[in-house]
């Protein structure tokens, strides 16, 4: 069986420190959480990438507002006027080889951008930043709804403690 665990319950309920493993069934963590990749001291980098690129990093968990929900989870480091930068299903790191996606929150499509996290930031380091939207993300690999209420109409969300023993 499937079962949905909403990043809220993985990342910073009380049931945290859970762990739950069962060989005939699949836990996905959905949801959306925010993960500052810069802080005040990259002012110059900050700077550069909002007034040439027009992207805002998150310098803290709380400037992420939108309200778009996401299987499985996305880790958003940063916006632009039309959507989101994410890493999915992971933690924002320059040492990762993962690509990152944009999200476009009104449309819900995602697309990988081919880019690496350090190849993100050096690109808009070095000016030569370019979001191509070509390689769209499919379904099966990413399901972007605009809010936990819409998702809710397509998955049960579960809790920890529906499977913890009484």
């Amino acid at each position: 069986m499937i079962y949905y665990i909403d990043t809220s319950e993985i990342f910073f309920d009380d049931c945290s420190a859970y762990f739950i493993n069962s060989k005939n069934d699949e836990f996905i963590t959905c949801g959306k959480i925010a993960t500052p990749i810069a802080d005040g001291d990259d002012s110059h980098f900050i700077n550069t990438a909002k007034e040439k690129y027009g992207i805002n990093f998150f310098l803290d968990e709380q400037d992420c507002s939108t309200k778009i929900y996401a299987i499985p989870y996305i880790n958003i480091f940063a916006s632009d006027e039309n959507g989101v930068y994410a890493v999915i299903n992971d933690f924002p790191d320059t040492e990762s080889n993962k690509h990152i996606c944009y999200i476009n929150t009104e449309l819900q499509t995602a697309y990988d951008l081919q880019y690496t996290l350090t190849e993100f930031v050096n690109s808009i380091n070095n000016g030569n930043f370019k979001k191509q939207l070509n390689n769209q993300i499919e379904s099966e690999d990413l399901t972007v709804y605009r809010n936990i209420s819409d998702a809710k109409k397509h998955i049960k969300l579960s809790k920890i403690t529906d499977f913890t023993k009484k």
